[in-house]
């Protein structure tokens, strides 16, 4: 198999400061993609910058609120004009907000609903006119939480459930341009809201060797192992896939 080449242009990840999000970038960068590393907390981006930067690769760190329309179309655009043609886009931005549904906040929800549902389709919306010249490719984060039950996790569920409906609708829908859509689904992912949680805990090798027993695969993803999915779903290598869900997640699903 040919290696995997995104070098015709700029591949614009939301959430790039995060685990999965910055690997993605990186990964991005490695098989030549200049990239706009957008974040709400901009020293984070700058982080994933200087790793990008570390293996040779460009990279511009962008702030980004993607609850706010236009915003994301401006920071979109300046990204554009000073990286160049966009082949590409990551809708990587989420928040985790878990607890009882009995107890769920009426701000809680449209929190993690504006972030994670909203800020997809701000994202989507604003990379149409920017994808439709190059012919490029989207990719949404999904989750397995997307297909199953959730303890106390029935916002980040929801949002999730959403985001792969609104990558299926869509993907129809730019299919004239051009434009394939598809989503990754991780498991359990070794960082980003998974260490949130262990953090948060009095025995985090309890939620490890719990992982281990749930994957089939004996362990949890890396956020390579995410990324690596992502970077071939918006190179030529998948051309003729669009509407579909890759799940990243060690066997998770058939074991459940």
């Amino acid at each position: 198999m040919k290696q995997i080449d995104l070098s015709r242009g700029m591949v614009f990840v939301t959430g790039g400061g995060g685990s999965i999000g910055g690997a993605i970038c990186v990964e991005a960068a490695r098989a030549g993609a200049k990239v706009a590393v957008a974040d709400f907390n901009l020293d984070a981006a700058k982080a994933t910058c200087e790793k990008i930067e570390a293996i040779g690769g460009t990279a511009l760190a962008y702030e980004i609120d993607v609850t706010n329309r236009n915003n994301v179309g401006e920071v979109m655009k300046k990204a554009v004009a000073e990286l160049g043609e966009m082949i590409g886009l990551v809708t990587g931005a989420a928040v985790l907000r878990t607890g009882p549904v009995a107890d769920q906040s009426e701000q809680g929800w449209r929190d993690i609903m504006s972030v994670n549902v909203d800020g997809t389709f701000h994202a989507v919306q604003a990379a149409v006119p920017h994808l439709s010249e190059s012919k490029g490719a989207i990719v949404t984060l999904g989750s397995v939480s997307a297909f199953i039950g959730s303890d106390e996790g029935a916002a980040y569920t929801t949002t999730k459930g959403a985001v792969l409906s609104f990558t299926y609708a869509v993907a129809g829908d730019l299919a004239p341009r051009g434009i394939r859509v598809n989503a990754v689904s991780p498991g359990w992912v070794d960082g980003g809201f998974t260490h949130q949680a262990m953090s948060q805990m009095e025995n985090p090798e309890e939620l490890v060797e719990t992982a281990r027993r749930m994957h089939y695969l004996g362990r949890m993803a890396t956020p390579t192992d995410v990324a690596n999915a992502a970077v071939w779903l918006l190179s030529d290598q998948a051309a003729f896939v669009t509407g579909t869900s890759l799940l990243v997640d060690g066997g998770y699903m058939v074991k459940h």
